[in-house]
């Protein structure tokens, strides 16, 4: 269970009304204020990004006059909360950014309509994204189009490991040879613990948060998912996530993990200040800490380690980069879909700005050619080597009526936070993962199991076997033409 905060109720509430007071304070009736300009309310957690967001808004008022966008941000943890509560009040943002849940989910909490008014988008907006961005059930249904990939699936992910090049020099070590395998990686704390005073690893261990280094060791071993798609199955205790976690309780055994029950601001600020050498995140850290004054000539972006027996499993790509929604309490669609088109052209303001920023890649635009920031251009060397991030299966590819069931959502759905609670009592206890954890796998394993069954007894075309590849190498991309064999 998750220790009660005292006043988080209150906060959120806090936080709800002084957005919605804010929103509402701009505009007499549906948004409009002088009942010439239409605002529009985007929603996000993207504290890095305010400044950039107040700038793109105002130039897309400058070349759209009668439309104003007012972009807000919160901290992430009080989003997932701040969010829902604005939807049950029926004063939900215009477009809002979620990542949480998909499609299926999204439309049974009613949460979303269409990108355009008539549900139809033109050739020439989807020509912007590769073939075979638009599909039915992730973001399309019943032939309208709900979404659109925002973050590309090559680079953009966690499983990247930062080497602070002040704390290594202090150490003896040399950035140019970042530790390879989990035994290098023992071999760099020792020297970085025993000879500065800086912490080895800055690694977040408060909920979710923990991520950052589950991701940047688990991904060698299986895939950065809690499912197995060559079993069909949770994957918290099966072998390759015990091996991981044995390890990790093994590096804070040891005293290379920083101590405290850190969140990962606090452990992105601790490697920025040189009080830590190593940090694993994802694509979007270059930013963060670009941010805070800390640039990429003061770090060394280098792959997550192997397993010193070898590599077993990779980062997976899949078809999540649709975060970006319609809201289905906007009175302006039209405005919206505006915008949409003005934000995702390749060309257009948003995208120059959002690379000179470094904020990572997009799904709709030539990252070779628009990235220029040095620590961007070695993720992208990183996660475009062979076998590094690898396309997942997909079960709505091998069963369509998948596009149909809410059995999985619903298995995720119960106790949401379940495996970072896990693997948190389990290292701040030094508890098996193995025990504590086997209570969600076996709650998810029956959900999806007995949901399957309901909707195959209700007509739906599904079952155990559209979740199991078992001619998978994870390893390697699971592709088209595996769905036709």
């Amino acid at each position: 269970m998750k220790p009660h905060r005292p006043g988080t109720t209150a906060m959120i509430t806090a936080v709800l009304t002084s957005l919605l007071v804010a929103a509402c304070g701009t505009s007499g009736t549906g948004g409009r204020g002088d009942n010439s300009q239409t605002t529009l309310q985007i929603w996000d957690f993207s504290a890095e990004q305010v400044n950039f967001h107040k700038d793109v808004a105002a130039q897309f008022t400058k070349e759209h006059p009668g439309i104003k966008v007012e972009w807000r941000s919160i901290t992430q943890a009080d989003y997932m909360k701040t969010l829902p509560l604005a939807f049950q009040s029926n004063q939900a943002p215009d477009m809002f950014y979620w990542n949480a849940t998909g499609l299926s989910q999204l439309m049974d909490q009613k949460w979303i309509k269409p990108l355009s008014p008539d549900g139809t988008v033109p050739a020439d907006f989807t020509k912007r994204w590769p073939d075979g961005s638009f599909l039915e059930g992730i973001n399309m249904q019943d032939g309208k189009t709900y979404g659109f990939p925002f973050s590309e699936n090559v680079y953009w992910g966690s499983g990247y490991m930062f080497l602070n090049k002040q704390v290594f020099q202090q150490a003896g070590l040399d950035v140019g040879k970042p530790p390879k395998t989990w035994t290098d990686l023992r071999n760099a704390c020792a020297q970085i613990t025993s000879k500065t005073e800086a912490e080895c690893i800055a690694a977040p261990t408060k909920g979710e948060d923990m991520q950052r280094i589950w991701y940047g060791l688990v991904s060698s071993v299986s895939t950065d998912e809690f499912f197995d798609y060559k079993t069909g199955r949770f994957n918290l205790t099966d072998p390759g996530a015990l091996k991981t976690f044995a390890f990790i309780q093994e590096l804070n055994k040891a005293g290379y993990l920083a101590p405290g029950t850190n969140d990962k601001n606090f452990s992105r600020q601790q490697f920025a200040a040189g009080q830590a050498g190593i940090f694993f995140d994802g694509t979007w850290t270059p930013s963060v800490w670009a941010g805070q004054g800390f640039g990429s000539d003061k770090y060394v972006v280098a792959p997550r380690v192997n397993p010193d027996d070898g590599q077993t499993g990779a980062a997976g790509r899949n078809y999540d980069g649709n975060k970006y929604w319609v809201s289905s309490q906007t009175e302006h669609p039209e405005a919206m879909w505006t915008f949409i088109q003005w934000m995702t052209d390749p060309d257009g303001y948003f995208v120059k700005q959002y690379y000179k920023n470094a904020f990572g890649t997009l799904a709709y635009v030539d990252n070779q050619k628009m990235v220029t920031d040095p620590a961007l251009k070695q993720i992208m060397r990183i996660g475009a080597q062979p076998g590094y991030r690898v396309q997942l299966p997909v079960p709505l590819l091998k069963c369509p009526d998948i596009a149909k069931s809410k059995a999985y959502v619903n298995a995720l759905a119960k106790s949401p936070d379940g495996e970072w609670e896990a693997m948190g009592e389990a290292l701040v206890g030094g508890k098996p993962l193995a025990s504590v954890g086997a209570a969600i796998v076996k709650q998810r394993q029956a959900a999806l199991e007995e949901g399957l069954k309901q909707e195959a007894a209700a007509g739906l075309k599904v079952s155990m076997d559209c979740y199991t590849f078992p001619d998978w190498d994870p390893t390697e991309d699971y592709t088209s033409d595996k769905y036709r064999s």
